[in-house]
């Protein structure tokens, strides 16, 4: 597995402040009497405002380590830390609380409720928060990753990439501090891979954002470098 980890010019952005601390991380997932070791005392920093790609061969475990930095999983051993809070510990019900407050997730498979819209996708993550306008805020977002004019259309009236570009503006209506995203091009052709870390770069650049990314292709990397 590889880190690589990418400043942008980033005014005003402490980029001297750890936004993700990771330590001595480790887990193992137990198969019947067989350990399976995912991760092995991995340690790295992640700068605010950087932009890092993970990179390595297929089962190196890089979703698992994802996983763990997106509070989705925990590990067995060693510790998180979060803009300097250690959250590797909390309850389920305080993770879950961190996640829809602070983070984003772009999965791969985009996973996007078929029966509604763009717009109700992007929106409806936002209706758990409360006090904005998160519709007004949706919109906003669509025409951020380019489909202002798809709002009213459903998945499946989407192209791949359209759907991923959906998935990252559904992962912004929190305004989060980290975008994690697990290869979000795996599933999709060149162009509209090429349109999508296109996306991701522009919320790094533009709006500052932190992105830690997951990808198997080692040619990515020059979105990290």
């Amino acid at each position: 597995m590889k880190y690589i980890p990418f400043s942008h010019n980033m005014d005003g952005v402490d980029t001297a402040s750890a936004m993700l601390e990771i330590r001595n991380l480790t887990k193992v997932y137990r198969l019947g009497s067989v350990a399976v070791r995912a991760l092995a005392d991995v340690s790295f920093d992640v700068l605010a405002g950087q932009m890092v790609c993970i990179t390595g061969k297929s089962g190196a475990g890089k979703s698992t380590l994802l996983h763990q930095l997106g509070l989705l999983d925990q590990p067995t051993e060693g510790r998180i830390s979060l803009n300097g809070q250690e959250v590797t510990r909390l309850s389920d019900w305080a993770r879950s609380r961190l996640r829809l407050a602070y983070l984003g997730y772009v999965f791969q498979e985009f996973a996007l409720l078929h029966e509604l819209t763009a717009h109700e996708n992007v929106y409806l993550p936002g209706m758990m928060l409360g006090g904005l306008d998160y519709r007004r805020r949706a919109m906003e977002l669509l025409s951020l990753v380019g489909l202002g004019d798809r709002s009213r259309h459903r998945p499946k009236e989407l192209s791949g990439g359209e759907q991923q570009r959906v998935a990252i503006a559904r992962a912004l209506i929190n305004q989060p501090r980290v975008l994690f995203a697990d290869e979000p091009c795996a599933n999709l052709d060149t162009v509209s891979s090429r349109m999508v870390m296109e996306t991701l770069v522009k919320l790094n650049t533009g709006m500052k954002l932190t992105v830690v990314f997951v990808s198997h292709d080692p040619e990515d990397r020059r979105y990290a470098t």
